[in-house]
């Protein structure tokens, strides 16, 4: 029989504005990346794996309303008024949720291979075999849960049949497997650059604010394990309307969040911008104050200075478009400073400056 509509429940129609508002916010972050990086160092790889990804979340979207539409959310009980329609329906929703998770799974895919992606192009050979490695183990995690869930049953129409009299796999263990692998894989890639991070030459609250770009992606990681909780909830047989709700939000809340944490560490080179924008008017604005009783005798600039620059203000460091020397200019006065640790021979003759300040009273 053909699919009939069925009136959302509150909490799906909540829940389906909740996942739209989050994919807005992703894909205002992807905008800015992508802008930041035509602006910079040029589009790579990582960006069209993100951009891949941020399609593929979007599908879940579509993929939420359907189910919603058809009567997830409401109780399979011979009580509700909706019964007929919602049993009537079944098979249009299992057909659902078998693509949703295969795009689900390769939006998942593509978020960490674009991460992995963009750690080989900001740590380069410093994470080079443990960057191999990873990539390695999401290529191959990604093709044999996609070739398992495919297979599921034989014949695959069997997934989405109400009488499954053929020979199936139990849908759920597989569904576990994908879920804690993939919490474990989130971790992994979490876990990857911190120990580069820590050791870059920053200042310690540069290197927190760093690392926590990378940690936020842990919120995928906790989501991921109320859905390894959510999933015994799931009456496949008896009661998949009323109980698969939760499940179908999460996992596109858990694309949105994943999408906005890998997406956000590529937005720096604005915050810096805007950063040094308001430094530069705090210190213009400080030149312009008379300062009565304040003299300073043999000041001399440092050398690439320009006037009304303030002297010692901190580096603009960008990780994706990491140098091998010390300082080298970016042609707009300011500079990058390599974070890895491994310094450029020193020339043998340097510039002092030195700076005598006289305090006296008007």
């Amino acid at each position: 029989m053909a699919r009939v509509d069925v009136p959302m429940t509150n909490t799906a129609r909540d829940a389906l504005i909740g996942i739209c508002i989050l994919y807005a916010v992703n894909g205002v972050v992807v905008f800015f990346r992508l802008l930041g990086r035509v602006r910079g160092i040029g589009i790579g790889a990582d960006d069209f794996l993100a951009v891949g990804a941020f399609l593929l979340s979007g599908t879940t979207i579509g993929f939420n309303a359907s189910v919603f539409s058809s009567g997830v959310g409401h109780d399979l009980v011979e009580t509700s008024p909706f019964y007929e329609k919602l049993f009537n329906n079944m098979e249009f929703n299992l057909k659902i949720t078998f693509i949703f998770t295969l795009f689900y799974l390769w939006a998942l895919i593509c978020l960490k291979l674009s991460q992995i992606w963009f750690y080989y192009r900001a740590f380069g050979l410093r994470l080079k075999i443990w960057i191999y490695i990873s990539g390695a183990i999401i290529g191959v995690w990604g093709i044999v849960f996609t070739f398992l869930f495919t297979f599921l049953c034989d014949p695959v129409e069997l997934q989405w049949s109400i009488l499954r009299t053929g020979k199936c796999m139990d849908q759920i263990t597989v569904l576990k497997s994908i879920i804690m692998s993939n919490v474990l894989t989130d971790i992994m890639i979490v876990v990857l650059p911190m120990w580069t991070v820590w050791n870059l030459q920053m200042r310690k609250t540069e290197k927190f604010a760093v690392a926590g770009c990378f940690a936020i992606g842990l919120a995928c990681v906790l989501i991921g394990i109320v859905r390894f909780w959510q999933i015994h909830v799931i009456d496949l047989a008896g009661n998949f309307t009323g109980t698969s709700l939760t499940t179908f939000m999460l996992c596109s809340v858990e694309l949105m969040l994943a999408g906005i944490c890998i997406n956000i560490p590529m937005l720096r080179p604005f915050y810096l911008r805007w950063r040094r924008k308001n430094k530069s008017s705090a210190n213009d604005s400080y030149s312009r104050e008379p300062h009565s009783g304040l003299k300073a005798s043999g000041a001399v600039p440092t050398v690439g200075s320009s006037p009304g620059q303030n002297f010692g203000t901190a580096t603009w460091i960008e990780l994706e478009d990491e140098k091998d020397h010390d300082v080298e200019s970016n042609g707009d006065g300011s500079s990058q400073v390599n974070l890895t640790g491994t310094s450029a021979p020193k020339p043998t003759s340097t510039i002092q400056v030195s700076t005598n300040w006289e305090v006296t009273r008007s």
